[in-house]
């Protein structure tokens, strides 16, 4: 399975680079299988740095992305021939400038994730069972964390595969099953988003 790195949700919704960040994850990387049912497809390391100018809760910015990791590939044997799993490890540091003033904030993180398991679902679909860690932290421009995210969250992933053999395919349904620590910026919503938006850069 290939999935894209979990944005906040408020973040998802207004920040076009953010989101361009986890596309590249998504044809990138991401997660582990059981090793003894598996065998390495491809691995690497890889880099992004971007930068581009948005309307970010109406207010005109500059947002400057940076990110690096390394991720393993591997496919299934046997009936989970079609499953790619895989291992990754990134970071990123997202910088929001006001245009106008020059006032700034930043989200920065460090996650993982990993697959744990598959389940063949019939033809080409499999229940992924899969579980993100890490750390991602809103900061002021004075570098004080504002808001926290920590800890780990798990997930069932129904996926179709597409049965060609590589990598990569369609998320037909996402369940969120546990999840341990805080996690403001996942839950916020875009109001509350933008009103801390406002408060920093505004």
């Amino acid at each position: 399975m290939q999935r894209p790195f979990r944005l906040p949700r408020a973040a998802a919704s207004t920040v076009a680079v953010l989101a361009a960040l986890g596309a590249l994850v998504c044809t990138t990387l991401m997660f582990l299988p059981s090793p003894a049912n598996a065998t390495v497809f491809n691995k690497g390391h890889f880099t992004f740095e971007e930068s581009g100018e948005e309307d970010l809760c109406g207010i005109a910015v500059r947002i400057d992305s940076i990110g690096n990791g390394h991720f393993r590939n591997r496919t299934g044997k046997g009936e989970l021939d079609q499953a790619f799993f895989g291992q990754s490890s990134f970071e990123f540091t997202d910088t929001f400038t006001n245009l106008a003033t020059g006032a700034s904030f930043t989200i920065a993180g460090h996650l993982t994730g990993m697959d744990v398991k598959a389940t063949p679902l019939g033809g080409n679909l499999f229940e992924f069972k899969f579980r993100e860690s890490g750390t991602v932290a809103l900061r002021d421009m004075d570098g004080k964390v504002v808001l926290r995210d920590a800890g780990a969250i798990w997930l069932t992933v129904v996926f179709d595969t597409l049965g060609d053999s590589m990598p990569g395919g369609e998320t037909l349904d996402e369940t969120v099953d546990r999840v341990s620590g805080p996690h403001p910026l996942q839950d916020m919503d875009e109001a509350a988003f933008c009103d801390i938006v406002h408060d920093l850069i505004g």
